[in-house]
């Protein structure tokens, strides 16, 4: 009754799989997870046709677009050389939408292939629909209905890709609330054996007990907005399969990819320990959400997950407001289960006044950086909210130690960010000789960070002359160590704004020197105008193209005769 189609892409990094896990075909330039691979740095290293010198409005712009049923907050993905199920080979581009339809595009030419390649929707009006936005604490955070938020990740050992799916669904007078996990053939968009499967299907505010937790999940409220993650996991050979929610607690859940059974369960908030309520009277009581604007959780190349957390009650026992939280699979061998164990955190020194006045830690998805020749080589960086009720000297940002969180206050060294903090995603491209972490934040310019062997430099080393008044989520395309551009999308307007009115601008910088070097107003006569604007989105770049979601299409930009 609910086919599904996903949208995924498990990208060929360095920092990925480790080799753990099934990796791309040899030569491929994918892209298969949110941010490129689940350190999140953002970085698109095959990159050989966009150059700083190519990339202008004279030889770059929009080349062609294809319309879509509803809002892309989650990143396209991409895959090269796809054999598709009806013939034909593709580079194929994947598109999920809040009106819980997955597109397959062929990444190259509307002109030649107008048409999906699929597209597989789940819904059945008027008896299943998308949820519409106001359920949910009453908010309209996305508008105006919550379908697919999540990123999808897809394995191309097994031609699968998955995706989570909200749907309101009406028998006669009762209303059920669903979320499902589905895990499609990326050739044909077909469901595979044993999918989908139900994580939770509920009346009013009842919830579900997941893997025998303490909290309840409750599908009213729970919104699955980090992208998903397949981590490497001995006795899995695919991976395990990693969601995180945000809503009325915040969840980490682990499945077997093969299977779909929920493996263990991890959440934010106990509502049983303590009397504090955002939303009196909903299951988990709306603390500690794990979204982090769709990129909240992160995996270290041996599968160690870390998931940051947003305002809420902290106890750090079951409580975990504003916290960054370690994570590992662990096996009971007497019982043959397994659970999510909490075996290190990070808690910030101001939590209490951050939940007292809503500033989330949590607002921005971690950043794992690379390992570093220093005393202390693991380092993840992060950025919140921030406020100088709660941090005077304007610390929004934290350099950790991934190897010892450090507790409460623990950081190895913060940054300053101007007061507003940061509520999107860093990136991170080295030159071989240089090394830098971009971040973009709340009426800022994006950020340049030194990383060494010392460590994250504590403010800025160069920035763009460009200040994004919603701050931005960026992403690096380069040849290896040449050619490194950033990537970025300003929103144009409050990203709450219903619906959203002025176009998406994608913008460009030389990664070496920030320097503008295009952007899609600079050609004048709507020639490079996207479509209306949403917040969560990533420029995805692949194979001399870059990919841009929106409320009404997607825009695809590469190089043109746009100057003749």
């Amino acid at each position: 009754m609910h086919r599904m189609l996903t949208l995924a892409l498990i990208l060929l990094s360095t920092f990925s799989f480790a080799q753990k896990a099934p990796l791309a075909p040899s030569g491929a330039v994918n892209v298969l997870t949110r941010q490129n691979d689940n350190q999140h740095t953002g970085q698109y290293l095959q990159e050989t046709t966009l150059t700083p010198t190519n990339v202008n409005s004279g030889s770059f712009g929009k080349v062609f677009s294809y319309p879509v049923d509803g809002q892309v907050y989650a990143q396209p993905l991409y895959v090269q050389n796809l054999t598709m199920a009806q013939g034909g080979v593709h580079n194929v581009v994947f598109v999920a939408t809040e009106y819980d339809s997955v597109y397959a595009f062929d990444a190259d030419s509307a002109a030649l292939n107008p048409n999906p390649l699929w597209h597989v929707s789940f819904l059945n009006p008027p008896s299943v629909a998308p949820v519409p936005c106001s359920q949910g604490a009453g908010i309209c955070q996305l508008f105006p209905v919550v379908g697919i938020t999540s990123t999808p990740v897809i394995n191309l050992a097994t031609n699968t890709i998955y995706v989570v799916v909200r749907t309101q669904e009406t028998t006669g007078s009762t209303v059920n609330w669903v979320v499902r996990i589905h895990a499609l053939d990326i050739t044909s968009g077909a469901e595979k054996t044993g999918s989908p499967a139900t994580i939770c299907s509920q009346t009013g505010n009842a919830g579900c007990s997941l893997a025998g937790s303490a909290a309840t999940f409750g599908p009213h409220h729970q919104q699955s907005r980090p992208g998903l993650l397949l981590v490497p996991e001995p006795g899995f050979p695919q991976g395990v399969l990693v969601i995180g929610f945000s809503g009325d607690s915040g969840w980490v859940l682990a499945y077997d990819p093969t299977t779909l059974k929920l493996l263990a369960s991890f959440f934010t908030d106990d509502e049983k320990s303590h009397s504090a309520s955002k939303f009196p009277g909903i299951p988990g009581q709306g603390h500690s959400g794990i979204w982090g604007a769709g990129a909240a959780v992160v995996a270290d190349p041996n599968g160690t997950i870390y998931a940051v957390t947003g305002d809420g009650y902290w106890d750090g026992v079951t409580n975990w407001g504003d916290s960054l939280v370690k994570l590992t699979l662990t096996l009971n061998s007497s019982t043959g289960t397994y659970s999510l164990v909490p075996v290190d955190y990070f808690t910030t020194s101001d939590q209490a006044c951050r939940y007292a006045h809503g500033k989330d830690y949590g607002s921005a998805g971690p950043l794992l950086v690379p390992p570093q020749s220093g005393t202390i080589p693991n380092l993840i960086f992060t950025t919140g909210k921030q406020d100088s009720v709660c941090e005077p000297n304007n610390f929004a940002g934290y350099v950790i130690n991934r190897d010892n969180l450090g507790h409460t206050g623990g950081q190895v060294s913060q940054m300053t960010l101007p007061d507003g903090g940061a509520e999107q995603s860093p990136a991170y491209w080295s030159t071989g000789t240089k090394q830098y972490i971009y971040n973009g934040g709340n009426g800022d310019s994006i950020r340049a960070f030194s990383v060494s062997s010392a460590g994250v430099s504590t403010s800025g080393v160069m920035a763009t002359s460009f200040v994004f008044e919603e701050g931005t989520s960026v992403v690096v395309s380069a040849s290896g160590n040449t050619n490194g551009i950033v990537w970025a999308l300003e929103l144009g307007n409050d990203p709450d704004h219903q619906p959203s009115m002025n176009p998406m601008v994608l913008h460009a910088f030389d990664a070496t020197n920030l320097t503008e070097l295009y952007n899609s107003a600079q050609a004048g006569s709507g020639r490079d105008t996207a479509g209306p604007a949403v917040k969560f989105q990533v420029p995805m770049i692949a194979n001399g193209k870059v990919y841009v979601g929106t409320a009404t299409e997607l825009d695809v930009y590469g190089l043109c005769p746009c100057g003749h």
